[in-house]
């Protein structure tokens, strides 16, 4: 498969997993069987592969919540946006559960990137950071989900005045119930480091680091 038709796939799959959502938002209730928010957190607590926090406060779980991604009679799948831990960056875990599998901690495909500076300070890239390989991760620095479309979206700023970081998405896919990356990008200069006409310069630099280059810059044929 080509890049240009990879993309105009994903186009099509992102269209039909927000109308499927919309979609499944609607209608009966929900079978008896699926598990509350309260439940998917005790699941989550206990699942130390996850690595959250043991805890119960009001303050850290108040945004927990479920999501139908799909519906039909007696079975369901649904999407638990929980809480994991806090830190600098409220990282947030998703839960997937299946009528007749149970539950899922969801994987999120994450790309390896090296930074390789010309000087001390961080004032200039030797080159353009391209992505070196692939981790799984679980956690995801202050993620958010859409609630039609499913996707989601992480955002990890690394500086204390939250100048540079990483953002990355990902489209959830049905039929294999798992989530696929779309784009990644980094901004790696934080303006503290920077003199101030530098810093008004790179201000605002990203560099995408997923899609691959060749594909994001792949021109249109005639």
């Amino acid at each position: 498969m080509t890049c240009k038709n990879s993309i105009r796939l994903a186009a099509r799959l992102c269209a039909a997993s927000a109308l499927f959502a919309q979609t499944a938002a609607c209608g009966a209730e929900l079978p008896a069987d699926v598990p509350t928010v309260k439940d998917a957190r005790k699941y989550l607590v206990s699942h130390t592969d996850a690595g959250c926090d043991d805890i119960d406060n009001v303050n850290l779980v108040k945004d927990d919540r479920m999501l139908v991604a799909w519906r039909s009679g007696r079975t369901a799948t649904v999407i638990y946006d929980l809480h994991c831990e806090y830190s600098a960056a409220r990282t947030r875990v998703f839960l997937q559960w299946r009528t007749f599998h149970g539950y899922r901690l969801m994987q999120f495909a994450k790309p390896v990137f090296e930074l390789r500076w010309t000087d001390d300070i961080g004032s200039e890239l030797a080159e353009k950071p391209r992505a070196t390989g692939y981790e799984v991760v679980t956690r995801l620095p202050n993620g958010k989900i859409d609630p039609n479309s499913l996707e989601i979206t992480s955002q990890d700023l690394w500086s204390a005045d939250q100048e540079s970081g990483e953002k990355g998405s990902w489209r959830y896919q049905e039929n294999p119930g798992q989530y696929a990356l779309t784009s990644f990008e980094v901004d790696p200069y934080s303006e503290h480091s920077l003199e101030p006409k530098r810093a008004a310069t790179l201000k605002g630099k990203r560099f995408v680091i997923f899609p691959i280059e060749n594909c994001v810059n792949e021109p249109a044929k005639k």
